[in-house]
């Protein structure tokens, strides 16, 4: 990042003031941009290649739904929750670590940005032995707002894959309208940012091209 002009505040060695900076923007009604360690394997973003909001909040849905996802507004997004908290939230009596199942919401909090119209949740458990900065940025978020769970959604865009690399989640976080990108133990701010120049330029970039065709798939 120093090879650009993009301003970022540099947490390393304080990890519990990324996690509570963090949590604090969360609770401001923030989306953020989750990308750490190595990415996850499978289906599902499971806390290091996410984007994360505050599921209370009744217009976090939609407003995810316009920015990145471009999907139909009815779908709700997935919760994630400390391992330890999620019978108090789902009609859950086991784990779910890798967001497959759905269960009832049960919680006494109002969560609209993960529940379904019927009801439902497809939860995630986060686990300290799998995901200790998961685990601790929830806990984080639950000792300042009295609510252990995070809505957690893949970390990018309609008919792109999965960001993998840093360049692929500033790219992101650039093109779209997410408010800050913790980026390991670096947080970046759209408000410390003017990056309307770069997203312009970056919309217009062409497209590079891969070996890997349409042609060539029709053919194999």
């Amino acid at each position: 990042m120093k090879a650009t002009s993009i301003q970022y505040t540099d947490y390393r060695g304080n990890r519990s003031g990324l996690l509570e900076h963090t949590a604090s923007k969360l609770n401001e009604g923030k989306v953020i941009g989750w990308f750490q360690g190595r990415m996850e394997f499978g289906p599902r973003s499971l806390g290091s290649r996410s984007i994360l909001a505050d599921p209370r909040s009744p217009l976090m849905r939609d407003r995810i739904n316009a920015m990145v996802k471009k999907r139909e507004g009815f779908r709700p997004f997935a919760p994630a929750i400390l391992d330890k908290r999620a019978t108090e939230h789902f009609d859950l009596d086991h784990p779910s670590p890798f967001m497959l199942e759905t269960c009832q919401v049960v919680s006494p909090l109002d969560l609209p940005a993960i529940t379904h119209v019927d009801g439902s949740a497809r939860v995630q458990t986060v686990h300290r032995e799998t995901n200790e900065r998961f685990y601790e940025l929830l806990r984080a978020f639950d000792r300042l707002t009295g609510c252990p769970i995070l809505l957690n959604t893949s970390f990018n865009i309609k008919g792109e894959p999965i960001v993998c690399t840093p360049e692929d989640a500033v790219r992101c976080f650039i093109t779209t309208d997410i408010d800050c990108l913790i980026l390991g133990d670096f947080i970046l701010d759209r408000e410390e940012n003017n990056l309307e120049l770069l997203k312009l330029l970056l919309m217009h970039d062409v497209v590079r091209q891969s070996g890997i065709t349409h042609d060539v798939y029709t053919f194999v």
